[in-house]
């Protein structure tokens, strides 16, 4: 018996004040939407006295456009298993795909390391994108002061700066925000078919982020290789970087031009030491062949990333000279084994 295709599911963050209950009012009453599965923290959240629903079994509510609504309680991984289950018993409708809306004060990571570390939801479900949205009157006093606030950004594939008639100049807030993630996509208004492209898990072309002006905290940067890259060696990188970051590396994300396989690029998405079961697309986008990957990481200097990316490509005048120990990770052979 085979196994079930695996959803997409997404990821809707932004600090407190950023618009999300808005947002996904209106991202819901688009029939593209229709069959989707959302998680709040609470019903009120998004405005469920405007719809009319009617409640199923246990805390599942059925939207007039044929999403469902759920409230997160407790354990996320445990309450996907039952839903799953009763999804597939046919006490639920078949939800096509998953929508999680964060708290204002929520740092997603955790949220994508969960997701990823329990085999059950990780064979059930794919990571589409993560969705932040930035509060043009309060975003960078927000990002300022709160490290939830730069995460939620760092980890984000698309990013609309929400309340632009209340601050019509935004140009130092997209400056900054530019700065702590370059890899985004940005737009001025997400609509159904911007949420729904899943190629915003894959990163724009290399842009190279700015490691100053604000001090540490999370930041996402970008790099690329026209070059093939050996599997193994392409395992021990991982490993090696989750030696050198450990807890401070939020996500990496991307497409990699493999030897075994040049004609279709190997999707990578990771969150912390854990690597989702890679995916082959059946095609490259525009482009042609060419590894890009993005990593957002907190506190790490881009030097060091890229520094272990020249070594697994062999690359001379290596500036740190632990690298050969970094690579002899004995996590390695367990990475390794997804990249068949």
């Amino acid at each position: 018996m085979s196994l079930p295709d695996a959803l997409p599911f997404h990821i809707v963050t932004g600090f407190l004040g950023a618009g999300k209950t808005s947002f996904l009012n209106a991202l819901l009453k688009d029939p593209a939407l229709a069959g989707a599965l959302v998680i709040v923290n609470e019903f009120g959240e998004i405005g469920l006295d405007h719809w009319l629903y009617e409640t199923l079994e246990g805390e599942v509510a059925l939207l007039s456009s044929g999403c469902l609504c759920c409230q997160l309680r407790g354990d996320l991984t445990e309450m996907l298993r039952d839903l799953f289950s009763r999804r597939d018993s046919g006490a639920l409708p078949a939800f096509s795909r998953v929508i999680i809306e964060t708290s204002g004060l929520a740092d997603p990571a955790p949220i994508l390391h969960a997701l990823i570390a329990d085999p059950e939801t990780a064979r059930r479900l794919r990571l589409a994108g993560v969705v932040t949205l930035v509060d043009a009157v309060n975003g960078a006093a927000s990002l300022a002061a709160y490290p939830e606030a730069r995460r939620q950004l760092a980890l984000a594939d698309l990013v609309m700066i929400t309340k632009r008639d209340l601050a019509p100049e935004t140009s130092a807030l997209e400056a900054l925000a530019h700065e702590i993630n370059p890899a985004a996509r940005y737009v001025a208004r997400i609509v159904a078919k911007d949420f729904l492209d899943e190629r915003l898990a894959s990163p724009a072309p290399s842009r190279a982020s700015k490691m100053s002006a604000h001090g540490a905290g999370a930041r996402a940067f970008s790099f690329s290789d026209a070059a093939p890259v050996d599997e193994a060696a392409l395992s021990q990188f991982f490993a090696a970087l989750h030696r050198l970051a450990g807890p401070k590396l939020l996500r990496v994300k991307g497409l990699v031009h493999t030897r075994k396989n040049p004609a279709k690029p190997l999707v990578v998405q990771g969150a912390q030491h854990l690597v989702h079961t890679p995916r082959r697309l059946d095609a490259w986008p525009s482009g042609g062949p060419r590894t890009q990957l993005v990593v957002i990481v907190d506190g790490i200097a881009e030097a060091e990333i890229v520094a272990l990316w020249r070594a697994l490509r062999g690359i001379p005048e290596i500036d740190r000279p632990d690298l050969a120990a970094l690579t002899e990770n004995p996590l390695a052979p367990r990475v390794g084994g997804l990249f068949g």
